[in-house]
Parts: C-alpha cells; sequence; structure tokens
C-alpha cells in the first residue's frame, strides 16, 4: 500500500510538472553589435517586447555587444552548440559553410538590400543546396545588407586603376573574390576590427555598406568613398538552436512562427536600405568626407571584370557541388 501511495503521488507529480514545463520558455539571444545598431534597436527589441508582451510564458532576452561570446565569426556556432539559444550574424564570416548562399553576392544580382532579401529568400524557398546549409539549425530569417560602397582613408578612387594594390577589408571569400578581381587585396576582417585597422593604417580602405559609418564609427577613420559599382551584398541570418525550437510547446513554437520567417527577413532588409539612404545622405552633406560616383565607363569595365568573375564562381562551385547556375538563376528571376 505504502508503495503504491508513493507511486500515486510520484505520478500525480509528474503530472503537474510537465505542463508546467512546456508553458514556460526562456530564449536567450546573441547579438554581436551594441544596443543602438539599427538592427538591434529596430528588429530585436521590437522582437522581444512582443514575444514578452503576449504573456504565454516564453521570455527572450537580448543579449548584445558580444556579452554572449566574442567575435561575430562564430555567431553560428554559438546557435548550434546552444551558447545561445538565437543568434544573428553574417553568413559570410564563415564562407565555406554557405558557399550557396553567398552567391547573392556577386555583381548585378539585387539592387538594393529589400530587392536582395526577396531573391535570397527566394533561393531559400527554392533551392534544396541552399536550405542545406541551414539544416543544423532552425531559421528564424534571412536578408542582406545594402548595396556595399568603396571607402578610403587617404586616397580617393576615381577609376578602377586606382584600386589597384589597395589593401581592402573583407567580410567574406565572395567579397574577396570581387575585390580581387579589381586589383585590389582582400584583408579578410570582422567589423568589429574595422575601426582599429583603418585608424593604424592596417588597410586602406573598406568595401562596405553606408551603414557602419554611424553604427561602427567608420566615418571618423574614412575620408573618400566610391560608389556605382554593382556589387551584391552580404547575407544575414538570424537562426535558433534546434534543440531549444524542438523543446518549445505548440503554442510557442505559434508565436514564434507568426513572429519570424518572411517577414522578419524583410524587415532586416528594410532597416538596411533606410540606413543606407541616411549614410549616403550624410557623406553628401559633410565637407569632411569626398562622395565620388565613379564614371559609367568605369562601372562598365567594374561590370566586366566581375562578370568574367562570375563565370569561375560557376564553374568552381558546380565542380564542388553547388548547384551555382541554377540558385543565381533563382535569385536573378525572384524579382523579375
Amino acid at each position: 500500500m505504502k508503495r503504491l501511495t508513493s507511486s500515486i503521488a510520484t505520478a500525480a507529480a509528474i503530472a503537474v510538472m510537465v505542463p508546467l514545463a512546456a508553458s514556460a520558455a526562456d530564449i536567450k539571444i546573441a547579438s554581436f553589435p551594441g544596443p543602438k545598431h539599427p538592427i538591434n534597436a529596430h528588429l530585436f527589441d521590437p522582437w522581444v517586447n512582443t514575444v514578452n508582451g503576449m504573456n504565454k510564458g516564453l521570455t527572450a532576452k537580448l543579449y548584445v555587444a558580444g556579452k554572449l561570446g566574442k567575435g561575430p565569426a562564430k555567431q553560428f556556432k554559438r546557435a548550434i552548440d546552444g551558447v545561445a539559444d538565437v543568434s544573428f550574424g553574417l553568413q559570410g564570416y564563415t564562407s565555406k559553410q554557405f558557399r550557396a548562399t553567398t552567391l547573392v553576392e556577386l555583381a548585378n544580382v539585387m539592387s538594393n538590400a529589400v530587392d536582395g532579401t526577396k531573391r535570397l529568400q527566394a533561393a531559400y524557398a527554392q533551392s534544396e543546396a541552399v536550405r542545406k546549409e541551414y539544416d543544423k539549425v532552425h531559421v528564424l530569417g534571412i536578408w542582406t545588407i545594402d548595396v556595399p560602397i568603396i571607402m578610403t582613408k587617404n586616397k580617393p578612387i576615381k577609376s578602377i586603376a586606382d584600386l589597384k594594390g589597395l589593401k581592402l577589408r573583407t567580410p567574406s571569400q565572395m567579397s574577396a573574390k570581387s575585390i580581387e578581381a579589381l586589383g585590389a587585396v582582400p584583408v579578410p576582417m570582422p567589423i568589429t576590427k574595422l575601426y582599429n585597422a583603418l585608424a593604424r593604417g592596417t588597410v586602406d580602405g573598406v568595401l562596405v555598406s553606408p551603414t557602419v559609418l554611424h553604427s561602427f564609427k567608420i566615418k571618423e577613420v574614412t575620408r573618400y568613398f566610391a560608389s556605382g559599382i554593382p556589387f551584391g551584398s552580404s547575407p544575414m541570418f538570424i537562426v535558433m538552436n534546434k534543440k531549444t525550437w524542438n523543446g518549445l510547446s505548440p503554442a510557442h513554437k505559434d508565436i514564434i512562427n507568426k513572429t519570424t520567417g518572411a517577414q522578419m527577413g524583410m524587415t532586416g532588409g528594410k532597416i538596411y536600405d533606410s540606413e543606407h539612404e541616411k549614410g549616403m545622405a550624410f557623406l553628401a552633406g559633410s565637407k569632411a568626407h569626398n562622395l565620388i560616383r565613379l564614371p559609367d565607363a568605369e562601372v562598365r569595365k567594374a561590370g566586366g571584370m566581375l562578370s568574367k568573375l562570375e563565370s569561375q564562381v560557376i564553374q568552381q562551385w558546380e565542380k564542388q557541388g553547388v548547384p551555382a547556375t541554377e540558385i543565381l538563376k533563382i535569385m536573378r528571376a525572384a524579382g523579375a
């Protein structure tokens, strides 16, 4: 009888505990930029407030400025390993993992961040090769940054010839290939180290979005800005640890599904386009900075060089089993 009473008590305790475990969940979000960065201020903060405001037992907390681990290059791994439940970062920092995704960085694929986001999301939806690159995580959102420009500290870029031999920071392998194709020397480096590299002269410049002018204070260590070349741009991700996702209750999964996905990615793209406009307006009105629009002839010359690069990349990627031709066809058709 004692054993029976003990078993009934244990079963009752389990019956009580299971619903409680399913009704409460905390998710830790890792973001490497500081709290005022546009993605934190205009995407993560509102999302966290939305999730927490639903009063469904799902609580989200944002950790900015690398508080869950320094270095943006390891953000994807932090989500895989469960250091963070959700992480935000750039696929280009670990380019070998994302050969299919980073095809969006090739020239003449996208015109702005929203446009690039549509094309990237189409590739994710339609290409198994793209989706496979995320099979260790649960994807909450993907998008692209706005189109980058060339920023230099001491040398104005008025022609493609002016790029020869210049050391330009790059965030990814594909960006490095583009820089190299135009005659410059790519220097791989996370954005968090760029300010000091420019200040010390470790690099001469950078191919990057105008959004970094304020968010990473790059306006303080650059003077010349060349625009016009139709570069592609860096993709970004927000992903969740698979164990965390699988452990959520159906109600909590429903909250995540309703507040993420394509809409979250599009929000990211819109934020970067908005910041791009602000950055370019700042440069146009600044007496301390020189914004240069490359002549059409130079833009065409760069386009030809980058077109040759695309052919080389397609050939190389196809040999490695990445259906680059098919993926680029999807991306380019998505904006038609």
